[in-house]
């Protein structure tokens, strides 16, 4: 069987498309199963999951990864799907996932994930990703949470998702990579079509980028991976409040102010003790 999961908080606006697709799938229905983690959301979304979804679960751990975790732990599949509440898929998606993944070919597989509400933004980040190709060369698949499959023996080998939110897709690829015996396939026919809402300030999205791959590969601070707050709400007061700049000025402007106490002048009139 497989298992197909979605992490959700407050998608109400696309969840109901999202759902629908996957309800048409080329696949006789009881050949595969949907589920929804659902993190504590305060709008029509549980709704909509309970509407079309075979399962749906209260997110217990942490982050996107960890919502993702829990779907694999509540569900029967051994075959594991990952997609996200704002992509579309093609009636065959699931159909070509299973071949892949029973072909004794690879053990992952992923495809192109396209923009359906195209901007010039959308446009620049699908042609940035498409340079994650070039490292197929040297056997590293960097895979994406909207559209990503694997055998259930491979996501128990890893240890699963990490209980992160930012590049949590990417660990999964990283730690996949480091195993060396793991087979995976990009192949172009696997596409599904994501929005592009996360993209209305596209230098915001490299910052948290470039703040994820600090974190995960120097300072190795996993904790700092579970602050990913919606890119509609991120201005540079919560850029700074994330990056933790207000705290380190804070701490800068205290030091200096004990360092320099010392030598600050004595009122007039003041006389030293003898």
């Amino acid at each position: 069987m497989i298992s197909v999961i979605i992490p959700t908080k407050n998608e109400e606006e696309h969840l109901t498309y999202c759902l629908r697709s996957l309800q048409t799938q080329n696949l006789d229905r009881s050949d595969y199963e949907i589920i929804v983690v659902d993190g504590n959301s305060t709008d029509s979304t549980p709704t909509i999951a309970e509407r079309y979804a075979d399962r749906v679960v209260q997110q217990q751990h942490m982050g996107i990864g960890g919502a993702r975790k829990d779907g694999v732990l509540a569900s029967r599949g051994d075959l594991l799907v990952f997609t996200d509440a704002d992509t579309l898929h093609r009636a065959d998606w699931l159909e070509i996932i299973k071949r892949n993944l029973t072909s004794g070919t690879c053990d992952v597989c992923t495809g192109p994930i396209l923009f359906y509400d195209k901007n010039l933004r959308a446009e620049l980040l699908q042609l940035w990703r498409k340079q994650y190709n070039i490292l197929h060369v040297f056997n590293f698949y960097w895979l994406i949470g909207s559209n990503m499959a694997m055998t259930r023996a491979v996501y128990d080998k890893i240890n699963g998702h990490r209980e992160i939110s930012i590049l949590d897709d990417y660990d999964i690829s990283v730690r996949m990579f480091k195993e060396g015996d793991i087979s995976c396939r990009y192949d172009p026919s696997q596409e599904v079509y994501t929005s592009a809402r996360r993209l209305t300030n596209l230098l915001t999205y490299f910052m948290i980028f470039l703040y994820g791959h600090y974190h995960y590969h120097i300072t190795h601070n996993y904790r700092r991976l579970l602050t990913y707050p919606h890119f509609d709400e991120m201005d540079l007061t919560v850029m700074t409040e994330i990056l933790g700049i207000g705290e380190m000025n804070k701490k800068l402007a205290d030091a200096a102010a004990k360092f320099a106490s010392p030598f600050e002048k004595k009122e007039p009139g003041v006389n030293d003790d003898d």
